[in-house]
């Protein structure tokens, strides 16, 4: 038995949302949210409007979570407002190339 080692790069994937709320259900549709792992509440309004970021590790991840988030019948509309996918791999090479720089920076 080998062992096979996945090559396909880590991902990270961060997206902000904004979701519409019917008033009498505010706290049920925050509770629902803050129970997403990786889900978390930055704002709401006196109008019904939350504003929450996903994280999650695959685009499947980040969909599956905010599909459960979507589904909730206290949410009249969710739209997404923002969605960044950081590469761990070229996070890594950025931070080397970084460093290098810094350190030819100090030779000279």
């Amino acid at each position: 038995m080998t062992d096979k080692k996945d090559n396909r790069p880590s991902e990270y994937h961060v997206a902000s949302l904004v979701a519409y709320c019917i008033l009498a259900q505010v706290d049920e549709v925050k509770a629902a949210i803050t129970a997403v792992e990786g889900a978390e509440i930055h704002a709401v309004s006196d109008e019904g409007k939350i504003v929450l970021t996903v994280e999650g590790t695959g685009f499947k991840n980040l969909d599956k979570k905010i599909d459960i988030i979507r589904v909730h019948t206290g949410i009249i509309n969710l739209s997404p407002v923002y969605h960044q996918v950081l590469d761990e791999e070229q996070e890594k090479k950025l931070a080397e190339s970084d460093k290098a720089d810094a350190l030819s920076y100090q030779i000279k």
